[in-house]
Parts: C-alpha cells; structure tokens; sequence
C-alpha cells in the first residue's frame, strides 16, 4: 500500500507470528496517516489462561515432547515491557497498552480440543491419523 493510507491499522493475534516483528510493525506505522492509529491484540501469557496451559501441557503429553510448540507461541508477546519497546520503537507514540480478561465457553472440554485439533494450526497435528485414533488422541487429550 502507498504511504499514509489507512486511518487505522488492526492487526488481531497476528503480531506474534511475524518472523521480524519490528519490520511489520514499522510497515504499519508506514501506511498510517499522521496521527494515525495503530489496535493489537495478543495472548497474554500462557500461564494466565488456563485452558490453553492445561492443552499445551496435555499435547505434549499425549502427542511428544514440543508438540504444543504452536499454541505456546501464540502467546510469544506476553510481556508487555518488550511489546511496549516493539511499538514505540517502530515511530508510535502515545502508546498504551490494555490487558483485558475474557472468559470464553465451549459446551465441553472435548470440545475445546476438538476444535483446537480442527481448526487451528494444531490441526496439523493430528491431519494425518485415521478418524479412530483422531478421536482417540482427542479423547485423551
């Protein structure tokens, strides 16, 4: 995009995947029009939301050692101090960072494993199993 063309850039639960955190966020704060604005949103630290420390730490079990590597990353950017340094030193001011908790139902445990194994990046996990052992190793889980 042109420099200066958007009021607004949001980036939800994305940041924490770049490879270079620094140039993406200096890439938002290029197409920013002055005083634009710039809306995040990351995982705090995994050790915070029990449902996801309870799925890394039954992955690793059930599926090997490291296989939680995925879902543990999504949470990389926990820190605030280093979130804060990240921000500001790609040219934003004013920057204030928020933490919010937010409870989120599934109708069962299964299910949130079911879903994390389905429709996530985990799901390459368990992608080459038979529908048996799949609902197996969920079971588990």
């Amino acid at each position: 995009f042109p420099d200066a063309t958007f009021d607004l850039v949001l980036c939800q639960l994305g940041l924490q995947f770049f490879p270079d955190r620094s140039s993406a966020l200096r890439e938002m704060f290029r197409v920013l029009v002055p005083d634009g604005r710039l809306a995040l949103s990351v995982f705090s630290a995994i050790e915070r939301t029990p449902a996801a420390k309870a799925l890394v730490d039954a992955l690793d079990r059930h599926l090997g050692p490291d296989a939680s590597a995925t879902k543990r990353s999504e949470h990389s950017l926990a820190d605030t101090d280093e979130l804060y340094r990240l921000v500001a030193g790609a040219g934003f001011r004013q920057v204030t960072i928020h933490t919010t908790t937010q409870n989120i139902r599934f109708p069962s445990s299964k299910e949130y494993v079911r879903l994390q194994l389905a429709a996530t990046p985990q799901a390459g996990l368990v992608s080459g199993m038979d529908a048996g052992h799949r609902d197996a190793v969920i079971a588990a889980i």
